[in-house]
């Protein structure tokens, strides 16, 4: 590429858009720069260059005939006489309704409270029997199980079993043992390299404490794999959509108080909000982070302009204020919260935000229903674990950020290796996904993204802070700045970059 077509590139990079080759020389070509920034896309292919200078083809167009219709009508107006001018009479009317003013639906919110008290033993056997019973009940749907108690004793030449996976050992010969457990006791079980299709390669993602349905042959003490079987998203689920035309819009990870805070940018979106693009915009899901917090990590308060968390909430609602009272705002917490980084994570209710007359508190996770549609709210504290974990995201993860979300969504559980969130041992595991999401939104990873897997729209909200110190560190480059509406009468989504308003 030469250095003409890479100084292009930068300068539309700066510009929050990305180019493909052939785009480059087509905008250099034909010097399409300025309309280029125009365009809501944030990845420009030469398809979408190619519909862009039609449109501008049939602009011009319609710029000619309107100038033609102009220069006649200026030429009899120079032959009618003046006529006297009429006294003007202000007619006042009341302000129209916005579409989102006009249409409501039934709304609902489910959280997670937790109490904080003294946890015992039991409390952790609890919530694992929780945990792997209720996804047991996913399972028993494709497995007909035996008990691992009555896997010697059966003399089936092939057995199934569901197990939560206690331990993933390598031998020296490169196979893979998994340990697995259920409530009558434990069993080895063993994937080889020479195992047919894709299933060794599939054991490299197999994760500590996620329950799983197997099939295989049970021989020399061994369970031998033949096909690992996950909880899923049913392959039948349909889209949901609502009968009027409202829309949601998804943000997160304000960071408020952060030195890095895009204030300016925010305002763009509190700008946005009074457009006639968001004439149908009724709700607006914020998946947690919302302040920067304090003592989140050491030196923190060097990268602070409000040092105080208190002053960081209040600051906060004093820019959520500015959204109009007919949009709802749904807010969780994130783990810069100043709530504790346990989850579930209880409400914000307790700070300045509690003000604002359209707010409403979610815990995380939290389950948001819009009439038939159900929008399960996780922040994402465990995504990092999740990507680093495993190897068929390990690359990407943070580029793509629904793909955590959707290994999530296949084991039916937001943090499936204890300890990669901080989990409070409760007698029920409220971060398994027991019923099936519409829509799956978090944020945390800072970069934006969209994705249906199985007609379960993931979302992945972006962010409002620049690059961090931190970020530079690890060379992760995030979006700020870029937000997702949803219309929910129709399912259609896009994403909005405020950096080309």
């Amino acid at each position: 590429m030469s250095q003409e077509l890479n100084d292009l590139a930068k300068k539309l990079l700066a510009n929050g858009k990305i180019a493909s080759p052939e785009a480059l020389e087509i905008i250099r070509n034909r010097n399409l720069f300025d309309e280029v920034l125009k365009l809501e896309e944030t990845i420009i292919k030469k398809s979408t260059l190619e519909s862009l200078e039609k449109e501008k083809f049939k602009n011009e167009q319609k710029i000619e005939k309107e100038s033609e219709k102009e220069l006649k009508q200026e030429t009899k107006l120079e032959e009618k006489p003046e006529e006297p001018k009429k006294e003007e009479v202000e007619i006042r009317r009341d302000r129209k309704k916005k579409v989102a003013e006009e249409h409501d639906v039934d709304f609902n919110i489910y959280n997670s409270e937790v109490k904080h008290v003294e946890r015992k033993t039991s409390d952790f056997i609890n919530y694992f029997n929780s945990r792997y019973e209720l996804i047991q009940g996913m399972l028993m749907k494709r497995v007909n199980p035996i008990s691992i108690s009555n896997v010697k004793k059966t003399r089936n030449d092939e057995v199934s079993i569901i197990g939560m996976v206690y331990d993933i050992k390598t031998t020296a010969s490169n196979n893979k043992i998994i340990e697995l457990e259920d409530p009558t006791g434990k069993l080895s079980a063993m994937i080889t390299q020479n195992s047919e299709g894709s299933l060794f390669e599939e054991s490299e993602n197999i994760l500590k404490d996620e329950v799983l349905g197997v099939r295989g042959v049970f021989k020399n003490n061994y369970l031998f794999i033949r096909e690992l079987i996950r909880p899923e998203i049913p392959i039948t689920k349909e889209i949901k959509k609502l009968d009027v035309p409202l829309s949601c819009v998804f943000i997160s990870d304000l960071h408020v108080g952060s030195v890095d805070f895009l204030e300016d940018t925010f305002k763009k979106f509190l700008k946005w909000l009074h457009s006639k693009e968001a004439e149908n915009v009724k709700y607006i899901l914020i998946a947690g982070d919302l302040v920067d917090g304090i003592g989140i990590y050491a030196s923190q308060e060097e990268d602070l302009s409000i040092k105080s968390g208190k002053k960081q909430y209040e600051h906060t609602a004093e820019l959520l204020k500015q959204i109009p009272e007919h949009i709802k705002i749904i807010v969780q917490p994130g783990n810069h919260d100043i709530v504790g980084n346990h989850e579930p994570q209880n409400t914000l209710k307790d700070t300045a935000l509690s003000q604002l007359p359209n707010i409403v508190f979610g815990t995380n996770p939290c389950w948001v229903t819009l009439d038939k549609i159900k929008i399960l709210m996780y922040h994402g504290y465990s995504y990092d674990n999740l990507i680093r974990e495993l190897p068929s995201i390990r690359q990407k993860g943070y580029r793509e950020p629904t793909l955590p979300m959707i290994e999530a969504l296949k084991r039916r559980h937001l943090a499936p290796t204890y300890g990669s969130s901080l989990a409070i041992p409760e007698q029920k595991d409220y971060l398994v996904v027991e019923d099936i999401p519409d829509i799956l939104h978090s944020g945390h990873l800072h970069t934006v993204g969209m994705d249906n897997y199985k007609n379960v729209l993931t979302i992945n909200s972006g962010t409002f802070q620049g690059r961090t110190k931190f970020q530079e560190m690890l060379g992760h480059v995030p979006h700020p700045g870029i937000f997702v509406k949803v219309d929910m009468d129709t399912r259609k989504s896009r994403m909005v970059n405020l950096n080309n308003y």
